[in-house]
């Protein structure tokens, strides 16, 4: 038999000795094994006697509960502190035996240490301790003394409660001994200051004394067979640390013997041989075996019987499991099934030898051995199978093991009462137990029916089910456990077993428990209800307030799945309470339902029942809070039609960001709890701005109505101040926010622009201006759409007669305009200068339209008249000295002349002088700002040289169009000049008396007014121009054979006359003066006589430079001059300063030299010796004649005539060569390689570093030589060649500077130039040659990708971009990279920017992403890179594009999983996988959530935390993101609950009948009966409201009334209706069970919606119904009267027998039922005694039924005209959910 034993701290024997000596050891080992403390003060005990009275300080133990505040440092609670002037009291710690600090979170004992210090420093320092005692609180049914029953049941059932008291009980110690589970109670007592007693009352001494006593015990217990190690060693492996409990802590496990009876080693002994001959039976013997081990001893029948029997010795045995039949036999063979077995019924006269020998023969065929009936005879057989028949007919053999379906139960609250679950006892049919019910507690037995009266002992056999019941308060009045051990009725271990002997020998078969008393026990518990009684006060969160009308449910579970109980709803003091059975130490409080204007309070509130007691919970609802948003609509622009002839805008509704609003009450605003908010008008919210989404939204606003008033317009818009009305109601208790909205729509601003047409001068205003409006700049629609281009015509105007013209068009804001002239009035020029821009922008909210005009002012069109003078011969020009300056004529009104704005008139009358004009240089004059009009001009003074012109010159000035302002008129007016020829006589002056006239003298005359004078006074003839002399228009007249010559007519000036042509070898005269002044054409100036000398001239040489031709102004150039006719070098000879003879004539700082001396005429030859300085030799020779009719000079001061010669020389050149160079690419290695090379097609410019002058030293007339090249001046542009090489050559000498141009493709510019110096090497040298080398960077190229978001065009990270080459790379020929290879690839950082490192040549590129950031969709997309040639200027290519990418979208709806419907309210959330949660929200009907950047590839999950109103919470929702730019739709669907109606209809079944009196003249049975299931009842459910589905959108399930559905109750009584939508519901009974009174009353049930959690409703009640009832009437008369007989004695008998509910006979027919003697009246009459207020007695109406009702009521049958309203029913009675409501009443039968 397996035994259980609980572990507490009452131990007893050897195990109170290990508790002991633990105790004592482990304070040792602790102490042995802390370090060294510093000092500290002595206890007070040590210094007391030192002490003044008023230093001393005394502690005392403090007791405190658990989760009291305690400040265990300041709360000096319980130390006496007799002067706290003279210590100083410090706590220094509080620590319990395990060293942890104090906490009151849990009970325990903390000791405490406090150091007190005196004030006078004389006095030692001190410690003082006490115990701070943290204890549960003590609950009443604690404090109650406790009866000596109730004692007992602690004994065996609550040893926990035991020990808890026991620790709160004792302040010491205390040392525990073990109980067995019979043992009697235990007593706790206070213990002894004297000396501390232990549990049993002994004392220390005593148990010492007890402990050294029970070293000696027994400790092995004998019917177990287990020692007190094997128990300790089984605790240690089931973890179970005995050591370490605490003081009244109690540990139950199981010890177990771990032998076993199936394979164990057994004795067996042979016993006396039984012979089968002895008996009749055949020839065969067999022998009686005794099995035996430990106290076990049994017989054994030998199963083979054609071997030998075994002897004495040591088997193995097992227990036969599959061998039912040779179980049986040896089972119900022997006495072991009885002393009434086989043989006692059928055989009882045979021996027990004969007994044995037919049990053995049996066993062996139930063996199946094939030698079962060797060795006997027939009879043997027979009997063998008779007996083996007969054991196969009984039932299986019974066990005595036993247990119950449920040992451990806990009842339930059914009804009034409480009850446990249906029970079965689990053993044999033969097995019995007796239960010894405790008080109050009643046995149900469901197997037959039967109901024990309170506290019986009732015995129940194997398989019988039942269970117990007890009175609601049976934990309060009796105990809140009851356990019982109980001994069964079979006291035997049978079983059957088999002993394998041997091959050779018989196998043995025997039933063990034959004469061995093996007792069997089995344990029962109940645990009974315990109701605790909640409390909640509802009070509003933010008034604290008391609420009415809340309702609260209680649940087990923290989430409100599984709900316990629903409390009435909170009264006007916000209180309800409602009392439960405590089934669990914590029940949570969840709110279901609130009253209008709060919220339901989603918080669990944990609340630890205490049984017995009432526990208060303060809850709070928050406010129905509102929102409200206010949205701005105004118009923007979002297109245009534009035409030639303008522009038409197009204006669209938007919403609007910056309107802004005050937000007042409309009435008074009002909080739930009654609380007045805001007075009618008070401002609510001042400033509330919308933003850029157009709305403006004002959270947390109290439920009621409010005016929301503009105060402000948005940019652009009008402000009306505008007022609108918006109510905001309560929603319902699950919608978190009341949201409203309102919506403005306001005006644009408006532009009105007007223009007035002005005369400029008059300001008279002018009709007929034609003006254009323009466009001022590119007019964009809202989205920044270019709708109009700048300067596009918008709209014409014309002005009227006011002079005034206004626009119609509807102008955008926020643009500028201009206006301008397109046509004038008639007269007038356009005004195209005048051109008025203006900016149409946002001035105030205030103004509706901003006004914009302006003024034109045109002036008129203007007459300008030119008078041309010119010479009546030449023209334009004047001769002579004649000039066509300084005429004057007269400007006259030919006409009226009239203003052109027709408001002004005459300006000038016909004929009058209006201006004088003078004639300029040029003959010109003018008059300008003239009216339109007909003029004439006349000349009043001539010009100087001149004749007067008599002509009048007619001119119209007229209107030319408006873009003509000026209307130009010309007068030419001709004159004659005045004119006179001159004359000469031309002789030679040779000496001799009459000298020779001349012929063929030329003679030139030059206006002297036209010359220029030389430096030294004389006329420069060289760059005059003579005049015409003869009448053939030659400027060269001739004398002829008479020496005599005459010009033509002169005009009118002064000449110089020149002798131009004079005879060979002769010299000619002197200029002379001709003045021409008066107008004689016809009659010549008187002669002039004029004389020439011979000829001979003085050699010049000048040197000169043969590229400038100029002279070279550097001295020494040495030349010799050969004659050519005499053969000699000439030689010339000076006197000044020294006599020298010249055979070198070298040249001044002039450049030129000349001869001292004349050379006659003849031929001579220039030689050149020695070259200037800069130039080559020359070796080139002049020849020169010396002649007359050689050209020459004469000196104007000498008179000398020279002959000038010219001598070039080619200056010295510098030779440039500009060599280039630059990298190529040469290879390709995971980057780009390059090598140095020549560089073709450089173009390099050469610059003069310096000024470079002309070699020939010429100087400016400033006295500056002539630059060849200024410094910086360009000199040369050269390109270099395949060889990389440019040549500059005939550079003069100087410094240069060589600057790059223009790079070699692919190369940038070298900013850097270079200097070369060119010097002069001597004559010899023509050409300096001289080198530069320059090196060009490559032009580099830079690829950067910018990763955006489409959408935001933000940057994004982590994009990875490849680059490829489109086309070949090559080096030279050769092809290094291929077309579209992979170069590189990089990820965008977190500025977006994907910048590629490597050093790429030029080319053709492009990028492809190869993967897209997190929370995008990859592109296709391929960005082309033209990395081609930029030019010289850009040292990078720097190449940047955009890859936009689109974010994942994923679209989430929240919709009925039946309907489709999308639903509002649902709390969701998106996690990824590590439960992250990305986001949360909660759905709005139609309006899907969206969710951006989501990654790609991943899963996520869709959470529901919170369903819609109506709606259970749905499982997640996996989905993983697409690849895609598409909108992915993830679709959550949610399921209704549905409701489950049980209903368990009950009735009432006879049980029994008992005679309660059997007296003279009375005999009275008492009917009992008991409820049971009641078939075949009918049921008809309606709806009791509109049963609506919770989608808001689909058809009613059912209506208010309609018939849902009709149920009829099963064999078990059971009527259930599922799958009904959730809603109430009334019950009708529409037909009962036989024998019962149909129950009319309808019964309401609620089914609605409780959350999210919970799918099915349930609803699951017992419904009983009345049993129908007779009651039998006796009226005693007399006969043939009336009159009534008193005495008259009536029995009342059974017609039938009267059966039970299960058939079985309770009254035999022809029974007396009762016996009753008539009254005074003649009647047997009732008392009834009640406490109601009615009295009713009835009987059914017009049914002739055959009794009268009477019984009492508490409310009153309904009126015929009863309307069926509840509230309307008289007499009701009242009952808030969870109530009670129960009434006694008693009838006795008088």
């Amino acid at each position: 038999m397996k035994s259980k034993y609980r572990f507490r701290r009452i131990l007893s024997g050897v195990m109170a000795a290990v508790t002991i000596l633990s105790t004592v050891i482990s304070p040792l080992t602790v102490y042995a094994s802390e370090e060294p403390k510093a000092a500290e003060p002595p206890a007070y005990e040590s210094v007391k006697d030192q002490l003044d009275e008023n230093e001393v300080v005394k502690a005392t133990d403090l007791e405190l509960e658990v989760g009291q505040d305690f400040d265990v440092s300041t709360d000096f609670t319980n130390l006496e502190i007799k002067d706290e002037s003279k210590v100083k009291v410090t706590f220094q710690k509080a620590e319990n035996d395990a060293g942890e600090n104090f906490s009151t979170s849990h009970a325990d004992t903390y000791h405490a240490v406090y150091y007190v210090e005196p004030v006078n420093q004389n006095q030692p320092v001190y410690q003082i301790g006490r115990n701070l005692i943290v204890k549960e609180p003590v609950t009443a049914a604690q404090s109650e003394p406790q009866t000596e029953q109730a004692v007992t049941e602690e004994d065996t059932g609550s040893d926990d409660e035991e020990a808890a008291s026991q620790e709160e009980t004792e302040t010491v110690p205390v040392e525990t001994e073990i109980v067995e589970p019979e043992t009697a109670e235990s007593e706790t007592e206070e213990p002894e200051e004297t000396e501390p007693e232990f549990q049993d009352g002994l004392s220390e001494s005593e148990f010492d004394a007890a402990l050294e006593e029970s070293e000696t015990e027994n400790t092995t217990d004998e019917e177990s067979g287990l020692t007190l190690s094997d128990v300790l060693e089984q605790a240690g492996e089931q973890d179970i640390d005995l050591m370490a409990m605490e003081d009244g802590e109690t540990v139950s496990f199981t010890a177990v013997n771990t032998s076993t009876r199936a394979t164990q080693d057994v004795d067996v002994t042979r016993g006396a041989a039984y012979y089968y001959a002895d008996y009749g039976l055949g020839s065969y013997v067999t022998y009686k075996y005794t099995v035996k081990f430990g106290n076990v001893s049994a017989t054994a029948y030998c199963v083979q019987p054609s071997k030998a029997g075994p002897g004495d010795g040591v088997y193995k045995i097992t227990k036969l499991g599959d061998s039912k039949a040779l179980a049986k036999v040896c089972y119900y063979g022997t006495k072991a099934s009885g002393e009434n077995g086989f043989f006692s019924e059928k055989h009882p006269d045979f021996s027990a030898g004969k007994q044995f020998i037919i049990v053995h023969l049996a066993a062996s065929y139930a063996n199946n051995s094939s030698d079962a009936f060797s060795g006997t005879n027939a009879t043997g057989q027979a009997l063998a199978m008779e007996l083996y028949n007969y054991c196969m007919s009984q039932p299986e053999i019974p066990e005595v093991d036993m247990s119950f379906s449920n040992a451990n139960v806990t009842a339930y609250i059914s009804g009034n009462s409480q009850r446990t679950e249906e029970i079965t006892f689990k053993a044999s049919e033969l097995q019995t137990i007796t239960m010894k019910l405790p008080s109050g507690v009643k046995l149900h037995n469901v197997t037959t029916g039967k109901t024990s009266s309170a506290g019986a002992s009732v015995e129940i056999c194997g398989g019988t089910k039942f269970y117990l019941s007890a009175p609601l308060t049976q934990a309060v009045d009796v105990k809140g456990e009851w356990s019982v051990t109980m001994k069964g009725s079979i006291i035997k271990d049978y079983s059957a077993y088999k002993i394998t002997t041997g091959s050779e020998t018989q196998d043995l078969a025997l039933v063990f428990g034959e004469g061995v008393t093996d007792e069997k026990y089995v344990d029962f518990k109940v645990s009974w209800v315990k109701q605790a009684t909640l409390e909640i006060v509802k009070k509003d969160r933010k008034s604290n307030k008391a609420i009415a009308g809340a309702v609260y449910g209680v649940y087990s579970d923290k989430d409100g799945k599984n709900l316990i109980t629903k409390m009435p709803a909170t009264d006007a003091n916000g209180a309800s309470s409602v009392t439960i059975t405590k089934t669990q130490d914590t029940v949570y409080l969840k709110e279901i339902s609130v009253p209008n204007g709060y919220l339901l309070d989603t918080k669990a509130y944990d609340v630890k029942l205490v049984i017995g007691d009432t526990v208060k919970q303060t809850v709070t609802d928050a406010e129905q809070m509102a929102s409200l948003t206010v949205y701005k609509l105004g118009e923007v622009l979002t297109g245009a039609k534009v035409t030639d002839d303008g522009v038409s805008f197009v204006y669209t509704e938007q919403k609007q960001k910056g309107a802004v609003y005050n937000v007042y009450a409309a009435e008074e605003i009002v909080s739930a709890d009654g609380t007045i908010i805001y007075k009618k008008d008070a401002l609510v919210k001042a400033g509330l701005t919308t933003g850029d989404d157009g709305s403006a939204t004002l959270d947390k606003l109290y439920l009621g109505k409010y005016v929301v008033k503009e105060m402000q317009a948005p940019q652009n818009l009008v402000c009306t101040g505008e007022s609108q009305e918006i109510t905001l109601s309560y929603a319902g208790s699950n919608v978190e926010k009341v949201m409203g909205s309102v919506t403005f729509k306001n005006d644009r601003q408006k532009a009105s622009v007007s223009v007035y047409k002005q005369d400029k001068e008059t300001r008279k205003y002018l009709p007929g201006g034609t003006y254009g409006l323009y466009a001022g700049n590119d007019i964009k629609a809202a989205d920044g759409t270019i709708v109009v281009k700048k300067d596009t015509l918008i709209e014409k105007a014309v002005t009227g007669t006011d002079g005034k013209a206004v626009y119609q068009a509807d102008l955008p804001i926020a643009n500028s305009y201009y206006m301008k002239e397109l046509g004038a009035p008639a007269g007038y020029v356009r005004n195209g200068e005048d051109v008025y821009s203006f900016t149409f922008q946002y001035t105030t909210d205030k103004e509706a339209t901003v006004s914009f005009n302006h003024t034109f002012q045109n002036e008129r069109i203007n007459a300008k008249i030119k008078l041309v003078k010119e010479d009546s011969e030449t023209g334009k020009t004047a001769q002579g000295d004649a000039t066509l300056e300084g005429a004057v004529y007269g400007l006259y009104a030919r006409e009226d002349i009239v203003h052109p704005d027709g408001q002004t008139g005459v300006i000038y009358p016909a004929g009058t002088q209006i201006a004088t004009l003078t004639t300029d240089a040029e003959g010109n004059a003018e008059i300008a700002d003239l009216y339109l009009g007909k003029y004439y001009v006349k000349e009043l003074t001539p010009p100087v040289g001149y004749l007067a012109d008599p002509e009048e010159h007619d001119l119209e000035c007229n209107d030319e169009g408006d873009l003509v302002q000026t209307v130009e008129r010309t007068a030419t007016s001709l004159e004659d000049v005045i004119k006179q020829p001159f004359q000469v006589i031309k002789a030679a002056n040779n000496g001799k008396t009459d000298a020779d006239l001349l012929k063929g003298v030329g003679f030139s005359a030059y206006l002297e007014s036209s010359l220029k004078k030389n430096k030294d006074g004389s006329y420069d003839f060289a760059s005059a121009t003579p005049v015409v002399l003869t009448a053939d228009g030659q400027t060269e007249m001739f004398t002829d054979e008479r020496g005599y010559a005459c010009s033509i007519p002169l005009a009118y000036g002064t000449y110089i006359v020149r002798e131009t042509t004079t005879p060979h070898n002769f010299k000619p005269v002197d200029d002379f003066k001709v003045v021409i002044s008066e107008n004689n054409p016809d009659q010549p100036q008187v002669w002039r006589v004029l004389l020439d000398e011979e000829f001979e001239a003085k050699l010049k040489i000048v040197k000169k430079d043969d590229e400038t031709k100029k002279s070279v102004l550097v001295p020494n150039t040495e030349f010799k001059v050969y004659d050519l006719d005499n053969k000699k070098y000439v030689e010339q000879v000076t006197t000044y300063p020294s006599t020298t003879v010249h055979k070198s004539y070298f040249t001044d700082e002039n450049g030129y030299l000349i001869l001292p001396q004349n050379l006659a005429c003849g031929n001579y030859r220039i030689e050149e010796v020695t070259a200037p300085d800069g130039y080559t030799h020359s070796a080139n020779t002049v020849e020169i004649k010396v002649d007359s009719d050689t050209a020459y000079q004469e000196d104007p001061v000498s008179g000398d005539l020279i002959i000038e010669v010219e001598f070039e020389n080619h200056p010295a050149k510098g030779r440039l060569t500009i060599h280039k160079e630059g990298e190529v690419v040469k290879g390709f290695d995971k980057d780009f390689t390059y090598e140095e090379a020549s560089l073709a097609g450089a173009v390099f410019e050469v610059y003069a570093a310096e000024d470079i002058y002309t070699a020939d030293h010429q100087k400016d007339e400033n006295g500056n030589r002539y630059l060849e090249y200024a410094k910086d001046t360009l000199v040369a542009t050269v390109t270099t060649d395949e060889t990389g090489s440019a040549v500059v050559e005939n550079l003069p000498l100087g410094k240069y500077r060589v600057e790059e141009k223009k790079t070699p493709e692919g190369y940038t510019w070298n900013a850097k130039g270079e200097e070369v110096t060119f010097t002069y090497a001597g004559q010899d040298t023509p050409v300096v040659d001289e080198e530069v080398t320059f090196t060009n960077e490559r032009q580099k190229v830079s690829i950067t990708v910018e990763k955006q978001d489409a959408e935001t065009g933000s940057t994004v990270a982590g994009a990875t971009f490849g680059l490829y080459n489109k086309n070949e790379i090559k080096s030279g020929d050769k092809i290094i990279v291929k077309a579209d290879t992979l170069l590189q690839e990089i990820t965008s950082d977190e500025k977006g920017q994907a910048h590629f490192t490597l050093d790429l040549p030029l080319g053709t590129y492009y990028v492809k992403e190869i993967s897209a950031p997190d929370g995008f969709v990859s592109s296709d997309e391929v960005l082309e890179f033209d990395a081609t040639y930029q030019g010289q200027d850009i040292p990078t290519i720097k190449l940047k594009s955009v890859k936009k990418n689109q974010p994942t979208t994923i679209e989430v709806t929240k919709s009925d999983l039946t309907t489709g419907v999308e639903l509002n309210g649902a709390s969701l959330s998106v996690l990824d996988k590590d439960g992250n949660v990305i986001d949360s929200w909660t759905s709005v009907k139609d309006e899907p959530h969206v969710i951006k950047y989501l990654t790609v590839g991943k899963t996520y999950t869709l959470r529901e935390s919170l369903a819609p109103l109506g709606y259970l919470k749905t499982t997640d929702v996996e989905f993983t993101v697409q690849d895609t730019a598409k909108v992915q739709k993830v679709e959550m669907k949610d399921d209704v609950p549905k409701a489950l109606l049980i209903v368990n209809k009950k009735g009432e079944f006879l049980d029994k009948i008992t005679l309660l009196d059997n007296v003279k003249g009375v005999v009275e049975h008492l009917f009992e009966y008991i409820t049971g299931s009641l078939s075949d009842v009918t049921f008809e459910i309606y709806a009791a409201e509109d049963i609506k589905a919770a989608d808001g959108a689909s058809p009613d399930y059912y209506a208010k009334d309609e018939l849902v559905a009709t149920v009829t109750t099963d064999a078990n009584g059971v009527a259930e209706v599922s799958d009904l939508p959730v809603g109430k519901y009334y019950v009708k009974e529409a037909g009962t069970a036989y024998g019962y009174v149909l129950d009319e009353e309808p019964r309401y049930v609620d089914l609605s919606y409780r959350d999210q959690d919970t799918p099915v409703v349930v609803y699951d009640e017992d419904w009983q119904n009345n049993r129908q009832k007779v009651k039998v009437n006796v009226l005693k008369k007399e006969k043939d009267t009336d009159r009534v007989l008193k005495g008259g004695i009536f029995g009342l008998y059974t017609r039938n027998d009267i059966l039970s509910a299960s058939g079985k006979v309770l009254m035999e027919a022809d029974t007396l039922i009762e016996l009753k003697t008539t009254d005074a009246d003649g009647k047997i009459y009732l008392e009834v005694e009640f406490d109601a207020p009615l009295f009713g007695i009835w009987s059914p109406a017009k049914k002739h039924a055959p009794f009268v009702c009477i019984e009492p009521w508490y409310g009153r049958s309904d009126r015929e005209d009863f309307d069926h309203i509840l509230e309307n029913r008289e007499w009701g009675n009242e009952l808030e959910p969870g109530d009670i409501f129960e009434k006694d009443y008693k009838i006795l039968v008088k």
